[in-house]
């Protein structure tokens, strides 16, 4: 599930940011935004994280919105979206491969936290600045 979900990550940087990221596979504890979502496949429900700096995010508003995001709701409604873009992907990336389908919850954000120490990650950066990171809790 995890590369699924990465490739869809990448898949987003690449189409909808028009930038070029490296990605690899490892868990930075620093302080990010975090949003979730529930990945459902066969009744088995696994939860996938998503953290983002505040920079990437500005960068997501900035090229989708043309706009800083400076309002907090408006911050918390576009990190949801950007996980529903990247976990919504995951699922047509799931069904063109040979990896299982799964249904997708509604994203929840958490706030500002250090990633869970849990699961299996990936860090995507660009420029070599790490801008976010992707997490399944095993």
């Amino acid at each position: 599930m995890i590369d699924v979900l990465a490739k869809a990550t990448e898949n987003f940087i690449t189409h909808q940011l028009r930038e070029t990221s490296n990605k690899d596979k490892k868990n930075c504890l620093d302080e990010k935004h975090q949003s979730r979502i529930d990945l459902i496949t066969s009744g088995t429900k696994k939860e996938a994280y998503f953290y983002y700096t505040h920079k990437f995010i500005q960068t997501v508003s900035e090229v989708m919105l043309g706009e800083e995001t400076q309002d907090a709701d408006a911050l918390t409604d576009l990190i949801n979206e950007t996980t529903n873009m990247i976990a919504g992907s995951a699922k047509i990336v799931a069904s063109e491969s040979d990896a299982s389908n799964f249904d997708i919850g509604i994203p929840t954000y958490d706030g500002v936290c250090e990633p869970k120490n849990d699961g299996t990650f990936y860090a995507f950066y660009i420029n070599n600045e790490l801008v976010l990171q992707i997490g399944v809790k095993d």
